[in-house]
């Protein structure tokens, strides 16, 4: 299992042992077993921890499926067949992993120290950029809160090289005397979904896109309803499990405790929304969108991690 998704099984060649040998770059994990994989997924193809998969966890180690690895106990046939056959359900990338092992793994460390850089503050390469005047913004008093964070994300999105779908409903809101979704895609990419689906998700505040695949949706909740944002997130995930998106509830500070509060409703936690969801301030996105100006093709998406927090408590990966 790896961040969130089944990646491979294997069956067990040996014995446990112990040993002080550093084969992770990342940690020594001294306590080790003989495996000899026998499905191995691409990181596109793993299977998310929703749907059926998810009900199968947590029917068997409770809500907190986490502590079911951690603890080594052992699933029953019929719910770990379930699991071998959403895994050999997808494309078996073993032979090609194996030939390429040695560029994943450098590809694994660049992404994990690219994303350690990200999360420092990134002035030095503020620096770099030419200096532009400071855009007038209108006072709070002329604009909503609500459309300064979806502008934010709208010139983040684009910094990092997404193409962005605003809110249906928010496309002609005016913010700085222009609609927020002048510059945004006026539809969502074919997903293969219904049309109740379709209108569901397209009501989602924000969404970045990256070559037709939504990667990150983001919520504003500064004056209406947490719940609400919490339900379209929850929609999102229910609609289409497979979709590997990252998703983000931005507000005041001062509301973090209370989304916290909402993602413990069971309706939330039956689908794991804790742990595929986090909080971004909204006073951190205004200083992040101001400090990336002028960066783009610099930046990943995955910029916006360095000013969210996320509500999980179980292990993201497990060696």
């Amino acid at each position: 299992m790896v961040d969130k998704g089944l990646a491979a099984f294997a069956t067990v060649a040996g014995k446990p042992f112990h040993s002080t040998e550093v084969v992770w770059d990342n940690g020594l994990f001294p306590y080790r077993i003989s495996l000899k994989f026998v499905h191995v997924l691409q990181k596109d193809q793993r299977v998310p921890i929703l749907g059926e998969v998810r009900d199968t966890l947590t029917s068997a180690w409770g809500p907190r499926y986490g502590w079911g690895i951690l603890t080594q106990r052992v699933l029953k046939d019929d719910q770990a067949e379930t699991l071998v056959k959403a895994i050999t359900s997808r494309p078996n990338g073993l032979v090609q992993i194996e030939a390429d092992l040695a560029t994943l793994l450098s590809d694994a460390k660049q992404e994990r120290d690219l994303l350690s850089k990200q999360k420092k503050p990134i002035e030095e390469e503020v620096k770099e950029k030419a200096l532009l005047p400071a855009e007038e913004f209108e006072s709070k008093e002329e604009e909503s809160l609500h459309s300064q964070a979806e502008s934010s994300l709208i010139k983040l999105g684009k910094a990092t090289g997404c193409s962005v779908l605003i809110a249906s409903n928010d496309r002609n809101r005016t913010f700085q005397g222009k609609p927020l979704g002048e510059e945004c895609l006026k539809s969502l990419p074919n997903l293969g979904l219904n049309e109740e689906a379709i209108r569901r998700i397209s009501l989602i505040d924000v969404i970045w896109i990256i070559k037709n695949s939504p990667v990150s949706a983001f919520e504003v909740e500064t004056t209406t309803s947490i719940h609400s944002g919490l339900l379209r997130m929850s929609d999102l995930l229910s609609v289409v499990p497979s979709l590997k998106i990252s998703l983000y509830i931005v507000g005041p500070k001062n509301r973090q405790d209370r989304v916290r509060a909402e993602l413990t409703r069971p309706t939330f936690q039956k689908i794991g929304l804790n742990e595929y969801c986090k909080f971004i301030p909204l006073e951190e996105l205004q200083k992040l969108q101001s400090k990336v100006e002028g960066l783009q093709g610099h930046i990943q998406p995955t910029i916006i991690d360095t000013i969210a927090t996320g509500f999980e408590e179980e292990p993201e990966n497990v060696h």
